[in-house]
C-alpha cells in the first residue's frame, strides 16, 4: 500500500507532535506501506522520509520546480516535479492508496480540504485520515461542524474522512483499510 503523508515542513513544532507523527510512521512503515510525499528533508516531511528510509520502504515524492535545489538531500526517493502545486496534489492523491494528515500548518490544513472536496465531489473511495493529535485539528473540524450546522454542508461530509486522536485509534483505522 502507498500511502501519501501530510504535514508540516515547519521546525519550530513542539516535540509532543513529532513524537506523535514518529509513533504513525514507524507503524506504517513496519506494517509494509511506502511513502508518497512532498519531498522535504525538515520537520514531520523529514521524519517521513527517513523513517521510511530506515525501513528500506520505497519513498515517492512529489514536488514543484520551486523546491527543487531541496532534492539533493533527500536521494532515497524517487522524485517527480510538477508545475503547481494542484497538478502535485491531483497526483499525489491519484497514486496513494490512503491519504494521512499529520498536525501541519495551512499547507497541510490546504491538502485535507482538497482531497476532502475531491472524496466528496467525485466519489473517490480514498481513505483519508486526520490525525488530531493533542487536539491539533479541533478547529478545523469545528469549521466543518459550523458549515453543517448553518447547511453549508450536510452531515454526510463527516462520513468522507476519519479523526484519529491518537496511535491505538490509528491502528483501528488502519486494519479497516487494509482488509
Amino acid at each position: 500500500m502507498r500511502v501519501a503523508v501530510c504535514s508540516t515542513y515547519s521546525e519550530n513544532i513542539d516535540k509532543k507532535y513529532y513524537d506523535a507523527s514518529k509513533e504513525v510512521l514507524e507503524f506504517l512503515a513496519q506494517s509494509g506501506c511506502d511513502l508518497n510525499w512532498g519531498s522535504g528533508s525538515l520537520s514531520l516531511m523529514g521524519l517521513s522520509y527517513n523513517v521510511f528510509k530506515e525501513h528500506n520502504r520505497k519513498i515517492y515524492g512529489y514536488t514543484t520546480q520551486k523546491y527543487v535545489n531541496f532534492l539533493e538531500d533527500l536521494k532515497y526517493a524517487t522524485h517527480t516535479i510538477y508545475d503547481t502545486t494542484f497538478d502535485l496534489k491531483k497526483n499525489l492523491f491519484e497514486s496513494s492508496d490512503f491519504i494521512l494528515i499529520l498536525p501541519g500548518g495551512i499547507g497541510t490544513v490546504s491538502e485535507f480540504l482538497a482531497y476532502l472536496e475531491e472524496i466528496r465531489s467525485n466519489d473517490k473511495l480514498v481513505p483519508l485520515i486526520l490525525y488530531n493529535a493533542y487536539g491539533h485539528y479541533d478547529t478545523t473540524i469545528a469549521l466543518i461542524d459550523d458549515l453543517i450546522k448553518r447547511s453549508f454542508n450536510n452531515l454526510n461530509i463527516r462520513n468522507f474522512f476519519k479523526v484519529v486522536d491518537n496511535i491505538e485509534d490509528f491502528k483501528k483505522i488502519y486494519g479497516e483499510i487494509n482488509n
